[in-house]
């Protein structure tokens, strides 16, 4: 005696294949944090240099630098404060 089974029937018992996100999440993260990193450090070097006109390929920045005197400047270690 042989048992007839519909399609509907024989996968009902099995998961639904995994989508992109879960198959690939981890090398997705991968890359979103490697972007955001080098983007945090591209944005620290802006930030820090002393350049009047900033260039990229999609941002051009021009700014006004704050002119730092000899005097204005006070360096002090931890055993000061």
């Amino acid at each position: 005696m042989s048992v007839q089974c519909p399609i509907d029937c024989v996968k009902s018992g099995c998961d639904d294949p995994p989508d992109f996100i879960q198959k690939h999440g981890a090398w997705l993260l991968t890359v979103i944090a490697s972007f955001s990193a080098a983007m945090g450090v591209c944005f620290t070097y802006f930030l820090k240099s002393r350049c009047r006109h900033i260039k990229t390929p999609c941002i051009s920045c021009d700014r006004d630098v704050i002119v730092l005197e000899p005097d204005q400047i006070k360096v002090t270690t931890t055993e000061d404060a």
